[in-house]
């Protein structure tokens, strides 16, 4: 099982990679002139997402100028400010209304991270409620098990591997301004 899951996890890193490259480039733009322009680089997530929060806080490599997403933000919410939100799955409801509800009582830029279901593709509605949508690519379990179901679903995993994406996207671009 540990091989296949393994096997498949490669597979959903590299699709993230290869095919999310220009919406992370896109959003590391965006956070680097929120970075830039002394602005906060919020981060909320939903339910096993607190890990992408977790990790841009108190992790080895903390996100510059990042914070916590609270209730008591949105009010002091500024233009040059972003938000990051992971959740499960980009069409997750929660995460969708908590979205729009940032891009109608503030003029910051939302970035939502979280599996794209088939689905999700044609209903457009967390396309919408976000500047920019990264497809952690993660939509169910990996391993199948004899019944025809699965386990092994690696939410979180990837979630923290788009994080790492934009962490790193983001620190080359701030690179290239702290040498000029």
């Amino acid at each position: 099982m540990l091989k296949i899951f393994s096997t498949q996890v490669s597979g959903l890193l590299k699709a993230i990679s290869d095919k999310e490259e220009q919406s992370v480039e896109e959003a590391s733009r965006l956070l680097a002139h929120s970075v830039l322009s002394e602005g906060t680089v919020y981060f909320k997530g939903f339910g096993e997402m607190g890990a992408v929060v977790s990790e841009a806080l108190f992790g080895e490599n903390k996100f510059r100028r990042g914070a916590e997403f609270t209730n008591e933000n949105i009010d002091g919410l500024l233009p040059v400010d972003s938000v990051v939100v992971a959740s499960r799955f980009i069409d997750d409801e929660k995460a969708v209304a908590f979205c729009e509800k940032l891009k109608q009582s503030a003029d910051c830029h939302v970035i939502l991270m979280g599996g794209r279901r088939k689905e999700a593709e044609s209903e457009g509605g967390s396309v919408a409620a976000a500047d920019i949508v990264i497809d952690t690519k993660a939509v169910r379990g990996l391993v199948p098990l004899d019944d025809g179901s699965r386990i092994g679903f690696p939410s979180g995993l990837t979630a923290l591997f788009a994080y790492y994406a934009l962490f790193l996207t983001t620190e080359e671009i701030l690179e290239e301004y702290d040498e000029e």
